[in-house]
């Protein structure tokens, strides 16, 4: 894994169980009300990543699925974890009529796939993971981007672990 030491953190993951540890790093320095939003295309990985982020919040990560057919999935480890998928919404207002965004500003951990549909997102501090296809032998580029002091503090864990 290669790391860049500017505000944001850049990672290369060689696999997919690469990019599921890099997840179980980020969850186990995760907290209540943590808001970690996922973006990438179709098969990036984005899900892998956030199985591994359930994984490290003590959730069994065979029980993570892919929520894009139910929108939201509930999970119990350490901490609650709410895994939303956006992907088939259009609107905040379509996010707020499904009751999505209490899971959002919940007591728990929220893992948001596709978080642009989400605009009330964008003023609110939170962790951003854009997943990036890279040549097949590098495998994928993620960068985390924090807003907030909270996840600059989170990067810093990271960076030290």
């Amino acid at each position: 894994m290669n790391m860049d030491m500017n505000e944001d953190l850049r990672l290369i993951s060689r696999s997919p169980n690469q990019t599921a540890a890099l997840g179980y790093s980020l969850g186990r320095v995760l907290k209540p009300g943590d808001i970690i939003c996922l973006e990438g295309d179709l098969g990036a990985g984005k899900t892998c990543l956030a199985r591994g982020i359930a994984r490290g919040l003590g959730v069994d990560e065979a029980v993570v699925s892919s929520p894009t057919f139910v929108l939201a999935q509930e999970y119990h480890g350490h901490l609650k974890v709410y895994h939303l998928d956006l992907y088939r919404l259009t609107s905040s207002d379509e996010v707020e009529e499904a009751g999505l965004d209490e899971y959002i500003w919940g007591d728990g951990v929220a893992i948001i796939e596709w978080p642009g549909v989400y605009t009330p997102l964008q003023e609110h501090d939170r962790l951003v993971v854009n997943i990036m296809y890279e040549p097949a032998e590098i495998g994928r580029k993620l960068v985390f981007v924090p807003y907030g002091e909270r996840y600059r503090q989170l990067l810093e864990e990271m960076r030290t672990c």
